[in-house]
């Protein structure tokens, strides 16, 4: 090799295998950068200005309740998110509003502001005839300054209301977008809180008679019979939502002097006839909820875990302590029950909710609260997800609900096994078993949470872990292939009989030849 070329490397300085001359250029860039600071050109005034400008989210100790759904949650199924007849809440644009059917509801809430603010009026009117009359009559001396009092209410509460709302195509702190104009908003929230309050009051029974026919003079002016159940499932939609606050701060104004656990409910009463139903009674303080949806949520949800004193009364102390690799999976049905895994509807009194899944090992009995499907299923259990998708506060249960029941059904043979057995009931429309299928396996699409907020974790490792034992599915291949009709087992147990009699005779046969009788 020349000797130029030794020259190139310095092995006595610096890195090893660095060329000398190089590394000295280097270092002269490094001292030139020093003396002379670089000039800025427009790429990196504009890099510049971008972070000073840079929005930086302040601690806020409330996070918003009523966001709009991700678009990755709602690809595909955008629908379930979108109410059909009534808009509530500021997140959907005056398009959505200004439809036909749309104009009509819009119509209707400013009867419900009018209705409410009359009806403060007769509250305190103890003669009927005289009510009657307060109520078909409007005093601009007495209601229009109680109006005038419960729209500048909303005005005061503005900050607050944005706050409680989430706008995809906002990114500012405070979501000026939602609702640019604060007297606009302000008056949003009057229309949207009476008609939610006024829906919630006609359950009332302590409520006043004369709206009990409200729902059928407007079901003329409709066109559409039983147009209140859309209502009611529009209600529950998570972007379609009006902050509960708002709905108290009106009754507080317009309502009667009872409490406001009256709210808490009439909501429950209005959304008693939905699946799945509150199998707890556990109470849920009004200020505590967020929204309609979130009522709904609360009810349906596992209540306080009550204390134990006796592990083996606690039909979840076998799960309770899952295992640090937690587990997300289980088999299918059908492959449950072929190793010995039996399915039963848990019983009402037993469970506090149609999440209280249990396993017990000792049998191999998984119980799973029976759920009813309806057509209104997909918008309400895709909400409900779509809520813990973006309210952190929440436990993420029903999004642990829905991926293991995703996991128990992939085939139409699983549909069948939990619906013979009871846990499942489908009263949806369009073939049963392919309905089912495709309501648990689109629930769970982009629907994402974390190791330690699935509940179920532990009994899916019970699970799983039974599924793996060998003597289940010996047991359980035993009963499949002999004790399937009465017609097997009967020549099952008869050949089980006479292989018992030829032993007892080979017996006596070998026991005489060695000792013969005398």
């Amino acid at each position: 090799m020349a000797d130029n070329d030794y020259e190139l490397f310095n092995v006595d300085e610096g890195e090893p295998g660095c060329p000398a001359a190089k590394r000295q250029d280097y270092s002269d860039d490094d001292e030139e950068e020093k003396k002379q600071p670089q000039e800025p050109t427009e790429f990196t005034k504009m890099m510049e200005e971008n972070v000073r400008t840079a929005a930086v989210p302040a601690q806020s100790t409330q996070p918003p309740t009523i966001c709009e759904v991700p678009e990755d949650l709602a690809k595909g199924n955008e629908g379930a998110y979108i109410p059909k007849v009534v808009c509530i809440g500021p997140l959907f644009d005056s398009k959505t509003r200004g439809t036909a059917g749309m104009l009509r509801l819009e119509r209707y809430k400013w009867c419900c502001v009018r209705k409410l603010v009359v009806g403060r009026r007769r509250a305190g009117t103890l003669d009927s005839a005289a009510a009657a009359a307060a109520a078909a009559s409007w005093s601009p001396e007495v209601d229009e300054p109680l109006l005038r009092e419960c729209f500048y209410r909303m005005v005061r509460l503005v900050p607050r209301i944005r706050a409680s709302y989430c706008s995809r195509s906002s990114s500012d702190v405070n979501n000026s977008e939602v609702g640019d104009d604060d007297e606009q908003l302000a008056l949003n929230m009057l229309l949207d809180g009476c008609f939610v309050l006024h829906r919630l009051l006609l359950k009332n029974k302590k409520h006043d008679d004369h709206h009990q026919d409200d729902d059928d003079d407007w079901t003329l002016r409709f066109g559409r019979c039983w147009i209140w159940g859309t209502v009611k499932r529009d209600m529950l939609l998570l972007s379609n939502q009006v902050p509960f606050f708002v709905v108290r701060r009106l009754f507080k104004l317009l309502g009667s002097n009872e409490g406001e656990d009256v709210l808490v409910q009439c909501g429950l009463q209005l959304f008693g006839s939905l699946h799945p139903r509150p199998l707890h009674s556990a109470p849920v303080a009004p200020r505590d909820v967020h929204h309609l949806l979130h009522l709904l949520y609360l009810s349906i949800d596992l209540p306080p875990a009550p204390d134990y004193d006796d592990d083996d009364d606690d039909p979840h102390a076998a799960a309770a302590e899952p295992s640090s690799e937690l587990t997300w999976w289980v088999p299918c049905a059908k492959e449950l029950e072929e190793s010995g895994v039996t399915f039963r509807p848990r019983k009402r009194g037993a469970a506090r909710s149609f999440l209280d899944v249990s396993f017990r090992r000792r049998g191999g009995v998984l119980e799973i609260p029976p759920l009813q499907l309806f057509d209104y299923s997909v918008p309400l259990f895709r909400n409900l997800i779509a809520f813990e998708q973006t309210y952190p506060a929440t436990p993420g249960r029903v999004t642990a609900y829905a991926i293991f029941m995703d996991c128990l059904v992939k085939t139409s043979e699983d549909v069948r096994i939990l619906h013979r057995s009871g846990v499942l009931v489908n009263h949806m429309n369009g073939e049963r078993d392919d309905t089912a299928l495709g309501f648990f396996s689109g629930l769970c699409a982009e629907a994402h949470t974390s190791a330690d907020r699935n509940y179920l974790a532990g009994v899916m490792e019970e699970v799983a872990r039974y599924q793996r034992g060998r003597w289940p599915q010996w047991r359980a291949a035993l009963v499949r292939d002999y004790f399937t009709n009465p017609w097997v087992t009967t020549a099952v147990v008869a050949g089980a009989i006479g292989l018992a009699l030829t032993v007892v005779q080979t017996f006596y046969s070998v026991y005489a030849y060695h000792k013969p009788p005398s």
